[in-house]
């Protein structure tokens, strides 16, 4: 069979419908530089906290296909991507990794988001 045809077989998909999203991007990041001055140290420490918000982890695991297959629960180099259906805004926070993704809605929307996910295990 042709090598390229393989690879592109090969790669699993799972589609998500009706996602309900309740996490939310925090507001504000703050930004602090602090100095510590000990007996003989000084320090200068930069810290960025963020405030308010609480972003949404999910397990690949916990998640199940529309046709009813549960999703595995580690997924090799996986890509997320959240596919809007209403007016609240959706987005997918940071980088995904092989067990969980965190997703969140705009901070300044009420009600929750509901979206589609496509998960892409890339290889």
């Amino acid at each position: 069979m042709n090598e390229t045809l393989t690879y592109l077989r090969g790669r699993r998909m799972w589609l998500i419908r009706d996602f309900v999203v309740w996490g939310s991007l925090s507001a504000h990041e703050f930004s602090f530089l602090m100095t510590v001055v000990d007996q003989s140290d000084k320090r200068i420490s930069f810290m960025s906290v963020p405030l308010g918000g609480q972003l949404q982890k999910v397990n690949y695991a916990d998640l199940q296909d529309f046709r009813g297959n549960n999703l595995p629960g580690t997924i090799l180099n996986p890509k997320v991507v959240a596919l809007q259906k209403t007016a609240v805004g959706v987005m997918v926070v940071g980088q995904e990794d092989n067990e969980t993704f965190a997703i969140a809605r705009t901070p300044v929307s009420d009600p929750n988001g509901i979206c589609d996910l496509l998960i892409i295990e890339v290889g």
